[in-house]
């Protein structure tokens, strides 16, 4: 798996990460390290001093689906859309059919 963080839209300071895998697993470190590219991100395009929510909206979001709200709520309660492509469920453990949902 290869972890890219490149040059996002919204400004100078924005990252994004890209994913890169041949049918790699993503590990909790990868998570991880994405989650903190991600806040810094948000932190520098929106940052907290300045009264955005920053970093912590995104805690929150998260935190949101910890506490089992459904994905399709959370989208909604922070203004986002959902993927236009789906999301990739593999539904056969070895490596079968994939369902999009």
């Amino acid at each position: 798996m290869r972890l890219e963080v490149v040059q996002g839209k919204k400004g100078p300071k924005d990252k994004v990460v890209l994913i890169t895998a041949n049918r790699e697993p993503l590990k909790v470190e990868h998570l991880l390290w994405i989650l903190q590219q991600w806040f810094e991100s948000e932190e520098a395009c929106y940052p907290q001093s300045q009264g955005y929510e920053g970093k912590a909206m995104l805690f929150k979001a998260i935190f949101d689906i910890y506490n089992g709200q459904k994905l399709e709520t959370v989208l909604k309660r922070y203004f986002l859309k959902p993927s236009r492509d789906g999301y990739i469920l593999n539904v056969n453990s070895k490596g079968g059919e994939n369902s999009h949902v």
